[in-house]
């Protein structure tokens, strides 16, 4: 019997297979060609099971003993009239009312007062889908604005939370400018406090609450089966005349489109995840810190390790390892004949090597303690992370947000494979809100770079890289608070320098690079051709300067840490940087850190020609001094040898008006 017929008779015994497989019917052969539908990483939310909001919000208010401030206020007066005909007789907004108060208990959709997460007290604001489905009307929007304001006066955190199905229609536009309310009371929070504003999303949020109170938060966290967007699926139906394929407005969906920060698994992941994030964000920028002198353990090589099939877990503990790989950090560049063989190494290892340290290690390695703000997820072999990601750290006391590119992996029994970050528009967005909640939190940033460039695609294009790009560098270049950047692998073209802030504390691994475009993408503009040969590369990458040691000699990088074969002894040499990095910013005021850095990056190639003075006789202008100058271990770079034919260069007249 062929292998189909044996399936079909333990899939159902009963089954005749003669009437199956007849003469003239359909054969094993033709079934065993039947297209397949391939899986993809949406069939990991499309088909996930849904969230009950109104459970989800119960189990939360019961979690964090919320202390109801204001329970009594309710809409007394229908103003609008809105109605619809039932059978025979007609449903007035006052009958609606009475109906959800009957069901729910409760006399609105919100309500708002005092909670705690772990220890932690904040100011809770919950909307609960069992009244009016969550809708939000005149009452919700005035409550949303007095827990903001106790919030200030009080100087807690804010957290809004719960499941909405938008604007109430029978308030019409004066439930539609509770939006405007909502959104505003939110910004005027973020301006007068440093404490972080957390918006949770459970079970079902649409509309009004979607589009306003939600995207302006420090961070936008989901319960896993929540659906997330502004339009529901039957008006974008009516709208596109089609069917919108289900999970596509999933919190799933939403993450990784990055309009959702963090997915959490249950409630009480979720606590714990508050808790954490509002224990570790209070130091701000106060503390100098004081290394620890730690037992460095003996190994060799970092574990790679991948869960189950699906979203991780946020909080690092509460992930699973079903498989566990040991890479050897094994340098080839060491063993090279040549420096550039050595550099082509780098190269190499920087684009495919999975031993090379990565953000995340660094995150649970150099820091005493951190809150991921992402999550990975395993489809089949593949273990994918965002291209950007954020974490809320401590360290020495002090905490910090750290900002960083982060690869992803193949893993298929002892192989692992690597697959390097290349961010889109979509996570310099994410990089650029990261850095906005630290300036609110009144938090130094360290910036981990390693990515050979920004996505190179026309979809990145068209959704704008290069507005996002630029907005990151903005950001990170005009932080007021000190800023560290580690180049740690690649720090790649203008996707590159959008997590690395120069001028202020440059840390860079022995064994990275440094580069204005990927060393191909360079070697094929000066050759004019479209794939470069290994020793056009080769020499492309040797005199292009990157090294770590040659960007020092430039003044770009201030300390050069040594890639060890034992992880431990790098991360420890990182973390004595990363400290003293921050205490030398520690105590200077934005102004102050912003000239330093102008300062440091003066132009170091320009000097002024001769000229001519009023005499007729000629002067020789003192050239700017190098920054660096002064500096026992700095050495000028020799001045640019003109070609004959270069004409002389002249200072052009101004135009006139």
């Amino acid at each position: 019997m062929s292998d189909s017929r044996e399936r079909r008779d333990h899939e159902d015994p009963d089954l005749d297979v003669d009437d199956v497989f007849g003469e003239g019917g359909v054969t094993p052969d033709l079934l065993d060609r039947r297209p397949v539908v391939p899986r993809t990483v949406a069939s990991l939310y499309e088909s996930r099971p849904g969230l009950n909001p109104t459970q989800a919000v119960a189990r939360f208010m019961e979690a964090v003993n919320l202390q109801e401030r204001f329970g009594h206020l309710r809409v007394v007066d229908d103003l609008i009239g809105l109605q619809r005909r039932v059978g025979d007789t007609i449903e007035r907004y006052t009958d609606k009312l009475r109906n959800a108060e009957a069901r729910s208990g409760t006399s609105e959709s919100a309500r708002f007062g005092i909670g705690h997460f772990d220890g932690e007290r904040a100011v809770v604001y919950v909307v609960d889908w069992s009244f009016f489905a969550g809708s939000l009307g005149e009452v919700a929007g005035e409550k949303f604005v007095q827990a903001a304001e106790l919030a200030e006066r009080e100087g807690l955190p804010l957290i809004s939370m719960g499941a909405s199905s938008g604007v109430r229609q029978h308030e019409n536009v004066l439930g539609l400018v509770q939006m405007q309310r909502m959104a505003a009371a939110a910004n005027k929070f973020q301006h007068t406090t440093n404490r972080p504003y957390i918006s949770v999303l459970a079970g079902q949020v649409w509309g009004g609450m979607s589009a306003s109170a939600v995207p302006v938060a420090d961070l936008i966290v989901a319960l896993e089966g929540t659906d997330y967007g502004f339009a529901g699926r039957r008006v974008i139906e009516t709208f596109e005349g089609r069917e919108v394929p289900r999970g596509l407005q999933s919190a799933e969906a939403n993450y990784l489109d990055r309009n959702v920060d963090v997915l959490v698994k249950d409630v009480d992941e979720l606590i714990s995840f508050v808790g954490q994030v509002l224990g570790s964000g209070r130091t701000g920028n106060r503390l100098r810190v004081k290394d620890s002198e730690d037992a460095l353990a003996e190994t060799g090589s970092r574990t790679v390790t991948a869960g189950a099939e699906g979203f991780s877990a946020a909080l690092w503990d509460r992930q699973e390892a079903k498989d566990e790989v040991e890479l050897p950090r094994d340098r080839r560049d060491r063993d090279s004949a040549s420096p550039r063989e050595s550099l082509m190494a780098r190269y190499n290892e920087i684009a495919a090597g999975a031993a090379r340290l990565d953000t995340e290690y660094f995150l649970r390695h150099v820091f005493d303690g951190a809150v991921p703000f992402y999550n990975h997820v395993r489809f089949e072999d593949q273990k994918t992370y965002p291209s950007i990601i954020a974490a809320l750290a401590t360290l020495g006391g002090q905490s910090f947000m750290v900002i960083g590119d982060q690869p992803s992996y193949t893993i298929s029994g002892g192989y692992v494979g690597k697959r390097p970050a290349n961010p889109s528009p979509e996570d310099f967005e994410y990089a650029v809100r990261m850095m906005t909640a630290a300036e609110r939190w009144d938090l130094p940033i360290v910036f981990f770079t390693d990515t050979l460039g920004a996505m190179p695609s026309m979809a990145a294009e068209r959704r704008g890289q290069s507005r996002a790009i630029a907005q990151s560098i903005k950001r990170a270049a005009s932080h007021p608070f000190p800023t560290i950047s580690v180049i740690t692998g690649a720090m790649g073209s203008g996707g590159g320098l959008a997590t690395t802030p120069f001028g202020r504390e440059t840390i860079m691994l022995d064994s990275a690079l440094g580069f204005v475009s990927e060393p191909r993408s360079t070697a094929s503009i000066l050759y004019s051709v479209a794939n470069p040969s290994v020793e056009q590369v080769g020499m492309t990458l040797e005199t292009m300067k990157a090294s770590a040691l040659d960007l020092k000699a430039q003044g770009l990088v201030d300390t050069i840490v040594h890639d060890a074969d034992n992880p431990e002894a790098t991360v420890r040499e990182l973390r004595g940087a990363i400290v003293k990095g921050y205490n030398d910013q520690h105590g200077l005021n934005p102004r102050r850190l912003r000239r330093q850095a102008d300062e440091r990056l003066r132009p170091r190639t320009l000097g002024k020609l001769a000229t001519t003075d009023e005499r007729g006789g000629h002067e020789e202008q003192p050239q700017q001094q190098h920054q660096g100058a002064d500096r026992p271990d700095y050495e000028p770079a020799p001045a640019p040898e003109a070609d004959a034919g270069d004409a002389p260069a002249t200072t052009p007249e101004p135009e006139s008006d």
